[in-house]
């Protein structure tokens, strides 16, 4: 059997441009067999007979159009129209810009203090950056626990935030922006000290609870006859009922009790399940009690219980099961990922440490270096002669000739003071300025 090539049928765009080139073929070989001379009369006779071919060509290209509807363009998706705009806390409002992670790393820009960036893309977790800047480190380390945070939507909705927890990272830890749970995780980038903020939905007032199952804090949950609420989860460490290599975990929680007949609060099952299906139950802590007594019917039950956990096994996603009638009812559980403690900064951490000014005198041979040193933490803040150093290219020390006021330096709580530094150089070139936990590039 020999082989045969398909015809195209004149159908779609291709259809339409084989029987152009079909007319334009048959036009330009009429044309080259009409005289010179009788040319104008045979363009005259077909322009009126192009009319109509065009218009032929015409209907014949809303045939097919209609027959072969161009789809309509795609709706925009709907994350695009909700992102971001602003972000609200101890009386700032930040401008929200967004900004793409790339393949090594999130480059956030260093700029002034009221612009921060959110990670584009991170919906169930907004992850954001706040470019370090005194008056943002001021903001970052005054913020705690409880602290309400708001993030002003492109479309108008404001979403409610709860501070939770506040920590130090390095920027290799990536486990804070997973999107694995609601909340909002805030970094402080570009500092020596790197912070996190972690927060958590905000509780909505009086939320419908939910017909059991597994829910996240801050969502009732109904069980048996009662609505319960876990309302904050935080770790505990360093205390004399801790033992060491442990941490405890405080679950504050609210019962409603809806139902008729009062109920033993002893007999509540609440149990604590880490990541592998251990399970922890209740343990005084911090000298609280464990919940007990007798809930009425149409009576609330505030309370808080804690567990003790092996530090290796406090991460990943926590269960805490709670039941009124074990046995008889099936327990609701509320799951949550443990924010670690929030360690004590160093008491240097509170100090602001500023270079203003740095000027070579070629007449004298020193370098006058002027500055200012402030405290914003509760002790005071010494620094030594040994800890202000000038150093040359190579590491080389540049003589101190005078420190005003003179060196130890002593700065009360709350308080700032100026001071002025001069050292013999008789060439100026690239220096480094160590003062405390500060370094500076100095270029006279």
């Amino acid at each position: 059997m020999s082989e045969m090539t398909p015809q195209v049928p004149y159908g779609g765009t291709e259809g339409i441009r084989a029987l152009a080139r079909r007319i334009q073929q048959r036009l330009v070989a009429f044309w080259a067999g009409i005289p010179p001379t009788a040319r104008p009369w045979a363009l005259a006779s077909l322009g009126v007979g192009g009319a109509g071919l065009v218009l032929f060509l015409v209907g014949l290209v809303l045939i097919l159009r209609a027959s072969h509807p161009t789809p309509a363009p795609a709706a925009p998706s709907p994350a695009a129209a909700f992102v971001p705009v602003r972000l609200r806390m101890k009386g700032e409002a930040l401008t929200v810009r967004a900004l793409a992670a790339r393949a090594d790393g999130w480059p956030v820009p260093p700029g002034r203090f009221g612009t921060i960036y959110w990670m584009e893309g991170t919906f169930i977790n907004l992850v954001f950056g706040l470019p370090d800047h005194p008056e943002a480190r001021r903001l970052i380390e005054g913020l705690r626990e409880g602290d309400p945070l708001e993030v002003e939507m492109s479309t108008g909705q404001a979403l409610r935030f709860e501070v939770t927890g506040k920590q130090q990272v390095s920027p290799e830890e990536t486990a804070l922006l997973a999107q694995r749970r609601p909340g909002l995780t805030l970094l402080l980038v570009g500092g020596a000290a790197r912070w996190a903020v972690i927060a958590a939905p905000a509780p909505e007032a009086a939320p419908p609870a939910l017909p059991g199952g597994r829910v996240p804090i801050g969502v009732p949950v109904r069980v048996g006859p009662v609505r319960v609420t876990v309302i904050g989860v935080a770790p505990r460490s360093g205390r004399p009922d801790i033992p060491a290599d442990f941490i405890g975990v405080q679950v504050r929680f609210e019962v409603v009790h809806e139902g008729s007949e009062p109920l033993a609060v002893e007999g509540f099952e609440m149990s604590l399940l880490d990541e592998t299906g251990r399970r922890y139950q209740p343990t005084p802590l911090e000298g609280a009690p464990l919940p007990s007594g007798r809930l009425l019917p149409g009576g609330t039950l505030e309370g808080s219980v804690g567990y003790l956990i092996p530090t290796a096994a406090a991460s990943g996603i926590f269960l805490w099961q709670f039941n009124p009638q074990p046995g008889r009812l099936a327990p609701a559980e509320v799951e949550f990922e443990l924010p670690r403690p929030t360690p004590t900064p160093p008491p240097q951490a509170r100090w602001r440490i500023q270079v203003d000014e740095a000027r070579w005198l070629p007449e004298e041979g020193v370098l006058e270096i002027r500055g200012g040193f402030g405290n914003t933490g509760d002790l005071p803040a010494r620094l030594g002669a040994e800890a202000v150093v000038l150093q040359a290219a190579g590491g080389r020390p540049v003589p101190l000739l005078e420190a005003d006021p003179p060196l130890p330096w002593t700065v009360a709580p709350g308080q700032t003071m100026a001071w002025r530094l001069r050292y013999a150089l008789a060439q100026p070139g690239p220096l480094t300025l160590q003062i405390g936990p500060e370094r500076f590039e100095i270029q006279p």
